[in-house]
């Protein structure tokens, strides 16, 4: 760990904006990277003529580095990858064979008496009754659901106009997927591990087919779709996941399947090197002969690939222990319980947005796919929806629909009465541009926000200190408490923390001042994968 990283310090220019800032940033990583193949673990911006100067002028190097060690540097935009250089992290600790006969008489023999062994608490230990001892697997908690409340809604989803688009309950979510994975058996001819690419816009189709996936035993692989209007350069991505990903087959819905085959496609990508393309849209009526039921727990339940600010893919592989943990966690950080309802705000195809979009309802969760409000978290127990794992309702709302209608977020959080919620960066940009002169207007409409309790942006890249203020300020009138925003990272920021010395720099401030850390900036940066 006292190996040499690459730190890049420069100036940043007085009239330049933070987003100005950020592209310049992610623009040098890339030439960094492709050029001299090396990886960069802090790129630092400070204010314009505060660098420490030599007598002829130039930047004094040494005095630099003592400022960043030391803390001192203060910078005002910071852009991480420690993912990129640092790869001598310690692995995880391997479970020792067990004591055997011939240790334990040679231990006798030795000391006269019986060997001792000190065992800890098993992390995963959770309560007997609670149900996800009996049910370690999604598939398994979704089919006990639709048995115990076949008519309990777990999602909502609303339309532009603030509408219910659709809805689905336990029992339909249930027959749904089992139609999905006789469909991925019948008509794809898959076998148990197949890789399945799920192109999906945000709504219920993507939740039913990712659960079909897991009856049929399939690993699910949820992509962004390509833009109807700008497919040159969205579809290349979808390829290359696809291809990646080693998918069997993609799933999608018919009109998806006619533009992915298109003549706009085909100037784009080689139509003709697709897998196998179904669509959901007219499933069979029957059911599979079988349901498929992992025979091990450590065994992988899906991949989460997502394009980082340096254009670099990156994928995670979920085993069904991790996801069963992960919303476990989920369940007893947001207190989501089949009474709660959670709406969410965010694009469902990686990382927390596709936790809280398809996972956690099951349980129910309320995804309105916009903002929800929730602790300040740095770790894996960061609230994130688990609709289906813990029974609350989550009411879905793509944030493409708020380009339409810039107020139906924040509508669906006061209709509902929701406390707690979930959104992006862009959607609450969105906000704050579209209704700056309609709070009046938003207010005699009987738009509440007094009863969120917790309001969580979930940081893809880094935080936007000014956007976040911006926003509570502006929504203050209208009953949002300023605490109740906070931004939430994913577990891909723990690297930077296991890195940090003996405190996390701003947090520890709050409790004493002292000495800071030269990571003070380090939790809100572009992550690389773990």
């Amino acid at each position: 760990m006292h190996d040499e990283r690459i730190v890049v310090v420069a100036e940043q220019r007085p009239d330049s904006t933070e987003e100005d800032s950020f592209q310049w940033m992610s623009r040098v990583l890339q030439a960094i990277d492709s050029i001299h193949n090396v990886g960069v673990f802090c790129l630092a911006l400070v204010p314009a003529n505060t660098l420490p100067k030599t007598p002829l002028g130039g930047i004094h190097l040494s005095e630099t580095k003592q400022l960043f060690l030391e803390g001192s540097l203060h910078p005002c935009n910071v852009l991480m990858c420690p993912h990129t250089c640092v790869t001598n992290l310690p692995k995880p600790r391997q479970k020792q064979p067990e004591i055997g006969p011939a240790s334990v008489m040679v231990g006798n023999l030795v000391s006269g008496k019986r060997i001792a062994q000190a065992s800890g608490r098993d992390l995963g230990q959770i309560e007997d009754n609670d149900q996800a001892r009996k049910f370690l697997f999604l598939s398994e908690v979704l089919q006990w659901r639709a048995q115990t409340t076949p008519d309990h809604v777990l999602f909502t989803l609303l339309s532009s106009r603030g509408t219910v688009l659709s809805s689905l309950t336990c029992l339909q979510l249930h027959k749904r997927a089992e139609k999905i994975a006789a469909m991925l058996m019948e008509r794809g001819h898959l076998q148990d591990g197949d890789h399945v690419a799920l192109v999906y816009p945000p709504g219920i189709d993507l939740i039913a087919a990712f659960y079909g996936c897991l009856y049929a035993g399939c690993v699910p692989i949820t992509v962004r779709p390509p833009h109807p209007q700008n497919i040159a350069t969205t579809l290349p991505t979808v390829k290359m996941i696809v291809e990646v990903s080693r998918s069997a087959c993609v799933m999608t819905t018919q009109v998806i399947s006619k533009l992915l085959k298109s003549k706009e496609a085909s100037a784009a990508v080689d139509v003709r090197t697709w897998p196998p393309v179904l669509d959901t849209d007219d499933l069979p009526k029957k059911k599979p002969p079988q349901l498929y039921k992992p025979s091990n727990p450590d065994t992988l339940a899906y991949l989460d690939f997502s394009v980082s600010t340096t254009g670099m893919l990156a994928g995670v592989k979920m085993s069904h222990t991790a996801t069963s943990a992960f919303c476990r966690s989920i369940k007893l950080q947001c207190e989501l319980y089949p009474s709660r309802e959670v709406a969410i705000c965010l694009d469902p195809y990686c990382g927390l947005g596709f936790v809280l979009w398809c996972l956690c309802r099951v349980g129910r969760f309320l995804c309105c796919v916009c903002c929800v409000v929730v602790t300040l978290c740095f770790l894996l127990s960061l609230p994130t929806g688990r609709s289906v794992y813990s029974g609350h309702q989550s009411i879905l709302i793509p944030p493409s629909e708020l380009e339409v209608n810039p107020a139906l977020w924040l509508l669906a959080v006061s209709q509902f009465r929701v406390r707690d919620t979930f959104c992006s960066y862009s959607v609450m940009e969105l906000c704050t541009k579209g209704l700056g002169l309609q709070t009046e207007s938003l207010k005699s409409r009987g738009l509440d926000l007094s009863r969120v309790r917790t309001c969580v942006v979930v940081a893809e890249e880094r935080p936007r200190i000014a956007l976040t203020q911006s926003f509570s300020k502006l929504f203050k009138d209208l009953g949002l408490h300023p605490r109740a925003v906070s931004t939430s990272f994913g577990c891909r920021v723990n690297l930077a923390i296991c890195l940090q010395p003996h405190r996390l720099g701003k947090l520890a401030d709050q409790v004493g001042k002292s000495k800071r850390s030269p990571l003070d900036l380090a939790l809100g940066v572009e992550w690389g994968p773990t």
